[in-house]
């Protein structure tokens, strides 16, 4: 009994010492299993710059990573890190191989950081990873080969970084591959065929960049693609014809490049397309017709290319566009009625850098909804409709460099609020409409070049916002109005080769932010205003050819940015001062004295 008696604490005890060790081994076993999930976001911090301790509760006495910022586990028994996400942390330094060790991640997130280095190729471990997202970071080197191993990657956005090298044939295994963005980086060599194998994706956006040869005809494997960006690089050869083949297409945007050969008339199978954007490459041929049977589409894009021949009447067909721009190409014959007619949702209709011949048809008074128009740089005859004079919405009509006729509509810009107003190099005549000048809105206005008469209107001095105004080469007389002078955003005055008369007003030294002062070729008398010399903002000063007089005046030094000074043919005496040693160019010639 004793013996037993003895016995029984001593197993009590025993049996007590090996539960509390059975229990510490537990705890033990656990905290440094979830410590082995967390140790590879250990190694990733160690990699990280964090300088404003954004990561500051990353501890690793932590018994689990869940609760640190930037994370989010699976409630299973056993958690599990499926999301990292650490957007716009101001974290630098470079991204660890360890993210690998995240086998269960679906979901990474490290945009808007300054990381840089190379992308690490351990990221193919994370084989259920769903979203990856780097964009605007700093990383730069190859795509590594590994990213083809996502099976399971639906959002791959690498854009805005310094990535280079050629695109991997194995982002064609990507099956699952939704949304591919890597705009703005500094990649090379082709699209790959293997691009054709991707059925689900969507968005193709890969502008900015240098990518070169040829975009594949396997595109036509894409049966979801809606938008395909690939401006900005270096694509050459021809447009592929399977590019009608898909059918979801909504916006192409291949601007920039160097695309050669004819616009496949196929691109009109694409009938939900929204926006094609071929501009500024070197397509020639024809516009085909067959674009007229994109009813749906908003923009269409083909300036800065050599496209010849008329403009398909078809085009009028676009019913819902808003934007058209066929400029700097060299389209000829006359601007079709049917456009004019049926784009009603016409916003920006530009035209402008071409050999179109004819007149403008009366019918564009039909687009209710105008904002800019560019006629500029052709060969149009006959008037300036009447009909732009009722376009409430239009705040820029450019027309300059036609040989049309007629007098300006006395009444454009009485309904709307125009803010660019280009009617320069045409013959033109009769006034400038009172009404030009209703609108405070006016930022510049250039008539150049034609057969003006009359004066300069008294509503002028409405323009508050007026920050050019070139009326050079007309027939215009009366004096220099002193209240352009109260236009204190005024920045260009030309009023050379008319038949001004009268001083220049003393006004003119409120004229502080004036760059160019041209007056030349008229009949100005009288002195230069000494106030002159405040217009200290003053690049090209030319009063040539008056018949002004008087000592030039001294002011004219505190002109510190004066480039450009002809005073020449005129009465002037005295000489001028040294002191303007930033001149390029100044005449004194046919004075009193020099």
């Amino acid at each position: 009994m004793k013996m037993l008696s003895n016995f029984e604490p001593r197993r009590l005890f025993g049996g007590r010492l090996m539960e509390l060790l059975l229990v510490a081994t537990l705890v033990l076993s656990v905290s440094e299993a979830l410590n082995s999930k967390g140790k590879y976001l250990l190694e990733l911090k160690k990699s990280i710059h964090d300088e404003f301790n954004q990561l500051g509760n990353w501890k690793p006495t932590d018994e689990t990573p869940c609760r640190w910022i930037g994370f989010n586990c699976t409630s299973d028994y056993e958690p599990r890190v499926w999301c990292v996400d650490l957007i716009s942390m101001n974290l630098s330094g470079t991204l660890s191989p360890s993210i690998g060790g995240l086998t269960h991640l679906s979901y990474l997130d490290l945009s808007y950081n300054e990381l840089l280095g190379p992308i690490p190729k351990e990221i193919g471990n994370c084989s259920l990873l769903e979203f990856l997202h780097l964009k605007n970071n700093q990383f730069s080197g190859p795509i590594p080969n590994e990213l083809g191993k996502l099976s399971y990657l639906r959002s791959l956005n690498i854009c805005n970084n310094k990535l280079s090298g050629p695109l991997p044939e194995e982002l064609g295994n990507l099956s699952s591959l939704d949304e591919f963005v890597i705009d703005t980086n500094n990649l090379t060599g082709p699209l790959p065929r293997s691009i054709g194998n991707l059925r689900k994706l969507r968005i193709v956006r890969a502008g900015d960049n240098a990518i070169s040869d040829k975009i594949p005809a396997e595109i036509s494997g894409c049966q979801s693609l809606q938008m395909l960006a690939l401006s900005l690089n270096h694509i050459g050869g021809e447009l592929p014809k399977e590019i009608g083949m898909l059918k979801n297409l909504t916006d192409v945007w291949l601007c920039n490049n160097q695309l050669t050969g004819f616009i496949p008339k196929e691109v009109g199978n694409c009938s939900k397309l929204l926006t094609l954007a071929l501009c500024a490459n070197g397509l020639v041929g024809q516009i085909p017709m067959e674009i007229g049977k994109l009813k749906l589409l908003k923009s269409l894009f083909l300036y800065n290319n050599e496209l010849k021949g008329n403009i398909p009447e078809e085009i009028g067909n676009l019913s819902l566009a808003t934007e058209i721009d066929f400029s700097n190409d060299y389209l000829t014959g006359g601007i079709p009625t049917e456009l004019c007619q049926n784009l009603k949702f016409s916003e920006n209709f530009h035209l402008f850098a071409n050999k179109l011949n004819g007149s403008i048809p009366r019918e564009i008074g039909n687009l209710p909804l105008a904002t800019e128009i560019a006629f500029s740089r052709n060969y149009l005859t006959g008037p300036i409709p009447y009909g732009f004079q009722y376009f409430p919405a239009m705040s820029a009509l450019y027309l300059s460099n036609n040989f049309l006729r007629g007098t300006i509509p006395q009444q454009l810009g009485l309904y709307s609020s125009l803010e660019f107003v280009e009617l320069s190099e045409n013959h033109l005549t009769g006034k400038i409409p009172p009404h030009r000048s209703r609108h405070t809105k006016l930022y510049w206005l250039n008539l150049e070049s034609n057969k003006l008469y009359g004066n300069i209107p008294v509503g002028v001095k409405n323009c508050a916002n007026l920050w050019a105004l070139r009326l050079a080469g007309n027939k215009l007389t009366g004096s220099f109005p002193s209240d352009l002078c109260n236009l204190v955003q005024l920045s260009t005055i030309d009023l050379d080769r008319n038949n001004f008369t009268g001083p220049v007003p003393v006004e003119i030294g409120n004229c502080t932010t004036l760059q160019r002062l041209q007056i030349a070729d008229n009949r100005f008398t009288s002195e230069l205003p000494k106030e002159i010399g405040k217009l200290s903002q003053l690049v090209i000063f030319n009063v040539s050819s008056n018949s002004l007089k008087g000592q030039i005046p001294l002011g004219i030094v505190h002109c510190n940015t004066l480039q450009r000074l002809d005073l020449s043919h005129n009465g002037f005496s005295g000489t001028l001062t040294n002191e303007l040693g930033t001149l390029l160019l100044w005449k004194l010639s046919k004075n009193q004295q020099r």
